[in-house]
């Protein structure tokens, strides 16, 4: 009874081929199943093809997802009929993007894809400002047997329509394997100790760089462990006090400047475990 129930805990994780959401099915037959195998997933949208990404124990997941039900391995006829539709909406973005022109409509097409039973087409877009899209829908639902929808994107999800390489060499995160957009903010940068410079901080959409809220809680942690530039400090085996003039954040060190009297500056590096500081109730990192 132990191993059955071990077993309806096997979770497998797919990544949907169109926005790289990632979806979990229950499965006990995990043995049927591995990393790279094409699936039809059955979602709210639809049925849609995704790839097996993870085959895992229910413990080792997230707590408040959901788990879907159905799903089936994608056969060849399946992929033959994914491919025909991907070529029926390259040819219906071509004409919606005629069709944009003869309006006149200040828009840019980035995309269009049919659900796999070609019941809904939706086209991707762009704009600057809100757009009166009706007359292009009315076009578009006359030449085309399926349920139309034109969705809005933002410049982050423009950017997982191309493939595109970040600063690292890798894909951009947003394509290969992020699943929503968190809010990333200058003291992100400034806790990190980066140079502000809007050029080296964005990201192939303009954006502040996703990579930068990756090891913010790290940052935060130790930060609460160092003085602040600017502070008095006390060194073990030094007589006098010195002044924090820089500290490195990775490592855990600071760097503290003697003046004693009559005499030059002295700098010196020390492990934060060797220097004491009057640290104020209110010292908190905004």
């Amino acid at each position: 009874m132990e191993g059955e129930n071990n077993k309806n805990d096997n979770v497998i994780t797919a990544r949907l081929k169109r926005n790289g959401k990632l979806v979990y099915f229950s499965s006990a037959n995990i043995e049927n199943f591995k990393i790279g195998d094409s699936i039809i997933a059955t979602t709210d949208k639809g049925d849609e093809l995704g790839r097996i990404v993870k085959i895992s124990n229910k413990s080792n997941l997230p707590k408040n997802i959901d788990i879907e039900k159905e799903f089936r391995v994608a056969t060849k006829k399946d992929l033959d009929i994914i491919r025909l539709n991907e070529e029926k909406a390259n040819e219906a973005l071509a004409f919606c993007k005629e069709q944009v022109k003869k309006l006149k409509l200040d828009m840019k097409l980035l995309s269009a894809e049919y659900t796999f039973d070609m019941s809904k087409l939706t086209f991707y877009f762009v704009a600057e400002e809100r757009i009166d899209f009706r007359e292009l829908v009315r076009i578009l639902a006359s030449e085309y047997r399926a349920r139309i929808e034109l969705r809005q994107i933002g410049p982050r999800d423009e950017i997982k329509v191309y493939p595109n390489l970040g600063m690292c060499g890798r894909e951009v995160c947003c394509r290969s394997f992020l699943q929503d957009f968190e809010p990333v903010t200058i003291k992100m940068a400034k806790d990190q100790g980066l140079q502000i410079n809007m050029s080296k901080l964005s990201g192939a959409c303009g954006k502040l760089m996703c990579c930068l809220k990756y090891e913010e809680e790290a940052y935060k942690e130790n930060l609460s462990r160092l003085p602040k530039v600017g502070e008095i400090v006390k060194v073990d085996g030094e007589s006098e006090k010195g002044k924090v003039v820089n500290i490195d954040i990775l490592k855990l060190r600071v760097k503290v400047k003697f003046s004693g009297d009559g005499e030059e500056e002295r700098f010196e590096i020390y492990p934060v475990e060797k220097i004491t500081w009057k640290k104020s109730k209110n010292d908190i990192r905004e």
